[in-house]
């Protein structure tokens, strides 16, 4: 292991809440800057034992936290759209064929690959992963390095209720629960690649199966 693959690992977030600002700093700074974070992380650290304060060791991760997110601010750009298309649900909700999407970045473990919770140069990752909805559920892993995931690890349905829809098909609220579920991972800096690859495959597929509403879940 290089130097340079030292740092990132020792900057590599584990995605729990509590690193949901910070982890800007091991993904979008460049080297010297993180370096550089964590020669004054050194210092602080051994002031706050000596002083019995964490007052300076607060502010100085809030001080990189909006130095990384400024960062990340600077790389994200919003699509332009041209209007919005409506499309009316044409039976009803209980004779309706319903989809489940969720941006909560799940995959199948052992035959899918996980999501690159940053992607490429930290644009994120806009492939998605098609997921039966009768996934054994300890089979579904989860993959994002931008929301807490003790919720899901535990129980998916938290962020991806596929039993929720099972039960909902059982008692006829909706018509049927379709067949396959999707899975994007939401962190996506530039969404170009999305809005012209992606999510229109992924339209093609609900559209081939027959699907009449889409719910969406996201993080």
């Amino acid at each position: 292991m290089d130097a340079k693959e030292a740092l990132q690992e020792i900057l590599k977030s584990p995605g729990t809440a509590a690193f949901s600002r910070i982890r800007y700093v091991g993904t979008l700074l460049p080297e010297e800057e993180q370096k550089e974070f964590l020669r004054g992380l050194y210092l602080r650290a051994v002031e706050a034992r000596e002083s019995g304060s964490l007052g300076a060791l607060e502010d100085y991760l809030e001080q990189w936290e909006e130095r990384g997110q400024a960062q990340a601010g600077a790389r994200a750009r919003a699509p332009q759209v041209e209007g919005v298309p409506w499309t009316p649900l044409r039976v009803p909700i209980r004779r309706a064929k319903v989809a489940l999407l969720t941006t909560g970045g799940f995959y199948i473990q052992g035959q899918q690959e996980p999501f690159q919770t940053d992607g490429p140069e930290g644009l994120g990752d806009w492939s998605f992963r098609a997921i039966p909805k009768d996934t054994p559920r300890q089979r579904i892993g989860v993959s994002h390095a931008h929301y807490d995931l003790s919720g899901p690890r535990e129980d998916v349905n938290c962020v991806f209720p596929l039993d929720v829809f099972v039960e909902l098909e059982r008692e006829g609220v909706i018509g049927e629960f379709a067949q396959t579920t999707y899975s994007f991972m939401g962190y996506i800096q530039r969404p170009e690649a999305l809005m012209s690859e992606t999510a229109p495959e992924v339209a093609r597929r609900l559209k081939q199966e027959g699907v009449d509403a889409v719910v969406l879940t996201s993080t």
